[in-house]
């Protein structure tokens, strides 16, 4: 099984980062293994490089797209589950993140990042056990050389 944690990056941090993804990957490394002590201080490094997401407006849609390729929706306590009728995958959608764990075919787990990459831009997604991470959308950034 597959784990993903997405998040928005805010757009001036995105750019500034561009190409050095993996100071970013460090940062959430870092907070996934630090003691309880230096969570904390992690925790505000990456709620100030993070937007929130926009629930009220992208809700309708996502859940439109995540239903057209298979998936169901659940509200538990505020907050929305979707699951796979297929497979056993889940999204879990936090204030800050969204959790994507992935138990199918590979040709799934496009559909849903391409469904997700519509919410904006900069999102961010890091598979920890993996060491994988990257940008679901390639930041375009043009020179003025």
């Amino acid at each position: 099984m597959s784990r993903y944690q997405l998040t928005i990056i805010t757009k001036e941090v995105a750019l500034h980062y561009y190409q050095s993804e993996d100071k970013l990957y460090r940062l959430f490394l870092d907070y996934h293994k630090a003691y309880d002590w230096a969570r904390p201080v992690l925790e505000k490094q990456i709620r100030y490089v993070t937007e929130t997401f926009l629930y009220n407006g992208f809700i309708d849609t996502i859940r439109k797209d995540l239903q057209s390729i298979g998936f169901k929706e659940e509200l538990r306590n505020g907050e929305y589950f979707f699951y796979s009728k297929h497979s056993c995958s889940k999204i879990h959608m936090h204030k800050r993140y969204i959790i994507f764990e992935h138990n199918g075919s590979v040709k799934e787990e496009w559909e849903v990042f391409d469904c997700l990459k519509n919410i904006s831009p900069y999102i961010f997604a890091v598979n920890i056990k993996k060491g994988a991470f990257g940008w679901l959308k390639p930041l375009k950034v043009f020179s003025v050389l």
